[in-house]
């Protein structure tokens, strides 16, 4: 009896063991048919963007970048490029050395480029391959002064359309009132056709710090202070400052942010501040008997013919050890209408003669850059000097202040050189929260880092604001919301045209009616 409990116990032990390895291994097989299921998701939503049947309009140095990125991502390539027939050679080596096939392309005449309205010629063929390729969607990343065109084009023929900021750029601006002010008149152009389509489709403007993560989670802790105390922003301070140091010839020769055509830093990355305060703004909304109806405005600028002056020929002698542009900067005037390098404001937004909140906004390309060269490189996008110097302060009362700092001391190209979050780093972004702990509650104080807000692709993008573009990006094609429509943009517009209106009319003050 002794011996065959022991043999059962045995048996039991092995039946145990048996079954501890069946177990496991049924655990690890089920994990790795669910990884398998996962992957094949993964895969399933790669492909779910294959039947967009998108045009690009414009494959600059930003689409290439952004846009045909994010095609190699998701597995898709557009049908049709549109853009000049002085890029064929260039557009047809990227394509293939990129592997994107099947692309159409239709190149118009150069002379076409700065053209209000496309030609009949021009909408026949563009149309003809619409149909013939079932576009319906159309992401325009041409030079701003040709969006316009396009834009009223794609509307009228019931396409959805992804626009790069800004949403237009009328010539001269800065020099001519009547062209300032068709920056407000070719907008409300736009919404009017708009308006009458929307149910069918949908029209976005890439504008990333709308899908930023670290903004993101800045409006939504304003929000919550400001609807359950009644207490808007009082204080919003921004200095943007991008590295682009361009040399005095690249004033006359530049196409991709120009500056020979009366307008500057405000329609290239300038927008996009504009447009935070007017996003950032929207908070207020939610306070009782605190409503924004006008706005004293207060426009500074500094110019190509103000910087010569600063850093003039002998300067390139002795810093850049060149003569190159002695002959170019001889007659300085031929600059005088030239298109802002600095835009500083104040912006006093009132209701009646109270004064609600009060914005400055600092927007440079004058200060700090990492360029020490004269040639222009082959990517002039982000690959010259370019560093990005971002802050943003923000005051509610006296119960709370949140402040974002992001700097750069490297470009893009040395971003595998440096591998954390700190200051100094491409990835660098920061967000500090202060409260009055004691009447509002949460945390006196407190750090956060985008890192622990956002995942970063390393594969496909170089940082935070890329990312920010993705999400927009997915918004359009998915129509998920508003988040930034074309009508949502009325502030941004109104607030960008008075800048203009105040340099055509030289005027330092300028007022005017407003709800944000």
């Amino acid at each position: 009896m002794k011996y065959i409990v022991k043999i059962w116990a045995i048996i039991s032990f092995i039946i145990i063991i048996f079954a501890i390895i069946f177990i496991f291994a049924f655990i690890q097989y089920c994990q790795y048919n669910a990884t398998i299921k996962f992957r094949k998701g993964e895969d399933d939503c790669m492909n779910e963007f294959n039947d967009y049947n998108i045009i690009l309009i414009g494959l600059g140095p930003h689409a290439k970048r952004i846009y045909m990125n994010l095609f190699k991502k998701y597995r898709m390539s557009p049908k049709v490029i549109v853009d000049l027939k002085s890029k064929r050679k260039e557009i047809e080596n990227y394509l293939e050395e990129n592997d994107f096939r099947s692309v159409d392309l239709y190149l118009l005449d150069d002379y076409k480029r700065d053209n209000l309205e496309l030609t009949n010629e021009d909408k026949k063929e563009i149309q003809e391959l619409i149909l013939q390729k079932k576009i319906k969607y159309a992401i325009i990343s041409t030079e701003p002064k040709s969006h316009f065109a396009y834009a009223k084009f794609f509307l009228e023929n019931d396409i959805n359309i992804l626009m790069d900021k800004p949403i237009t750029a009328p010539v001269n601006v800065n020099c001519d009132t009547k062209q300032a002010l068709k920056i407000k008149e070719e907008y409300n152009t736009l919404c009017q056709i708009y308006k009458k389509k929307k149910d069918k489709i949908s029209f976005k403007i890439q504008c990333q710090r709308r899908f930023h993560e670290g903004y993101l989670y800045v409006k939504r802790l304003l929000e919550q202070v400001v609807r359950e105390y009644n207490i808007p922003i009082t204080y919003i301070d921004i200095y943007h400052n991008d590295g682009m140091w361009n040399m005095p010839s690249e004033f006359l020769e530049r196409e991709n942010h120009p500056y020979k055509y009366g307008y500057g830093k405000l329609f290239h990355s300038g927008y996009h501040f504009i447009d935070l305060v007017a996003w950032l703004m929207e908070v207020n909304r939610e306070t009782k008997g605190k409503q924004i109806n006008n706005a004293e405005m207060f426009v500074s600028t500094y110019n190509p013919i103000d910087f010569f002056n600063t850093f003039n020929n002998y300067d390139y002698k002795r810093i850049l050890k060149t003569n190159r542009f002695e002959k170019c900067m001889e007659n300085k005037e031929k600059f005088i209408d030239f298109g802002e390098i600095d835009f500083h404001s104040i912006i006093n937004f009132k209701e009646e003669d109270k004064l609600i909140t009060n914005c400055s906004i600092n927007l440079m390309q004058s200060g700090f850059s990492r360029r020490a060269w004269c040639e222009l490189p082959k990517d002039t996008y982000k690959g010259n000097g370019r560093v990005r110097h971002e802050r943003l302060n923000i005051q509610v009362g006296p119960l709370m202040n949140i402040q974002i700092h992001s700097y750069q001391a490297y470009e893009i190209k040395d971003r595998d050189q440096i591998l954390n979050n700190g200051v100094g780093s491409v990835e660098h972004f920061d967000i500090y929260v202060f409260r009055n702990s004691q009447l509002i509650g949460g945390k006196t104080f407190e750090t956060l880092d985008i890192a622990t807000l956002s995942e970063k692709d390393k594969k496909y993008f170089n940082g935070y604001n890329e990312k920010a573009r993705e999400n927009c990006f997915i918004n359009f094609l998915l129509n998920i919301d508003d988040s930034s429509d074309l009508l949502e943009h009325r502030t941004s517009i109104e607030i960008t045209e008075k800048a203009y209106e105040a340099m055509s009319r030289k005027k330092s003050i300028i007022n005017f009616d407003i709800k944000v």
